[in-house]
């Protein structure tokens, strides 16, 4: 009957450990989300001085260790400082399992940040500040969604999966 009990108390506690995970995987991406927009501030902010090349944009954005894009910038910085002659297209193709790998972020936020820096470079200032505050606006309204996705998707997750566990317990009981 002790182990019965242990087994339900793990299997409890088990449960309440998957709710907040997933309940973090939610906040993490936000945090993301408002991050990228931050990195995007940044970009828009140096180039508008157009005292710096993208890869010295990309480098200074690397640097900064407390967001989680720092490889990816990082990454992209020294891939466009090499002398191997890879288009931006290439350059970002190759970095772009980052993004998806050890983030939060979906395809299409991943999608909107490959688009935006493809069309760096190709314009004057003027126009590149344009794209990248349209960026940051599209990226604003899925910071909405995700705060939405916080209160309804990941509480419920979370109650959810705590009240299966102990459903669980019940039943072998």
């Amino acid at each position: 009957m002790q182990i019965k009990i242990v087994i339900i108390g793990v299997l409890i506690g088990c449960s309440y450990l998957i709710g907040e995970s997933i309940y973090k995987a939610y906040t993490k991406r936000h945090k993301q989300l408002n991050d990228l927009i931050r990195i995007l501030e940044i970009m828009r902010m140096d180039l508008s001085f157009g005292l710096y090349t993208l890869e010295e944009i990309f480098r200074r954005i690397g640097e900064i260790k407390e967001y989680s894009f720092s490889k990816f910038f990082k990454n992209m910085a020294e891939d466009l400082n090499s002398d191997q002659g890879d288009t931006l297209e290439t350059i970002i193709s190759g970095n772009i399992n980052i993004l998806t790998k050890e983030n939060y972020l979906q395809n299409k936020e991943v999608d909107e940040l490959k688009k935006l820096i493809l069309t760096l470079g190709k314009s004057d200032i003027d126009s590149q500040t344009r794209m990248i505050d349209l960026g940051i606006e599209n990226l604003k309204k899925l910071t909405t969604e995700t705060s939405d996705d916080i209160n309804k998707k990941g509480t419920v997750y979370r109650k959810l999966v705590i009240v299966m566990g102990i459903a669980v317990g019940i039943i072998l009981i």
